[in-house]
């Protein structure tokens, strides 16, 4: 994975550094390009850069913030530049898009997977309706990240990350307010 010079020790970190941070950042670039595919090349191109200053920066220590604030910005100038493409055939009847547990037969039922996505594209509709900014960093709480990590990440203070996460949440609330049985506040 990573050629950090003559430093076997060190590479093994750099290896053990990327697998370890690999799929929360594909996780996080999806949230935000909405293209799995997408995400896994803008993180690859993220960690190639990253890599290439392995000795400028001291990515075990910091890599984790440096890497999140590649991605996030690598999403905004990706979603800038491209126009988005909705296939046609998404949710078709070959059954993809369907998460039941199918162990489960009452959560397979014909009225709970119409339900389910259903309320999957109204959950995907509505983060698209939010601005950039706020959806990233509600997708970054979301996989556990701190204000402190997100601030980094979007270069904001820990102050300016906690309230784009409120407004996140209570326009998520608003937005799907008729999927909830209660109403929000």
């Amino acid at each position: 994975m990573a050629d950090s010079g003559k430093d076997p020790a060190a590479a093994a970190g750099l290896d053990a550094w990327v697998l370890a941070t690999a799929p929360d950042a594909v996780a996080y670039a999806a949230s935000l390009l909405r293209d799995r595919s997408a995400a896994e090349d803008v993180v690859q191109d993220c960690y190639c850069r990253l890599l290439q200053k392995a000795g400028e920066y001291d990515l075990l220590r910091d890599g984790r913030k440096l890497l999140f604030a590649a991605v996030t910005n690598a999403c905004f100038n990706r979603n800038s530049r491209t126009r988005p493409v909705v296939s046609l055939d998404a949710g078709g009847a070959d059954g993809q898009g369907l998460h039941a547990v199918l162990g489960d037969r009452e959560a397979v039922t014909p009225e709970r997977v119409i339900l389910r996505q259903e309320l999957e594209q109204e959950i995907a509709a509505a983060l698209g309706r939010l601005p950039e900014m706020q959806r990233a960093a509600l997708e970054m709480k979301s996989l556990g990240h701190s204000l402190q990590d997100i601030g980094e990440a979007l270069g904001i203070s820990p102050g300016h990350a906690g309230v784009l996460v409120y407004r996140a949440r209570q326009a998520m609330a608003k937005y799907l307010a008729p999927y909830l049985e209660e109403q929000p506040r």
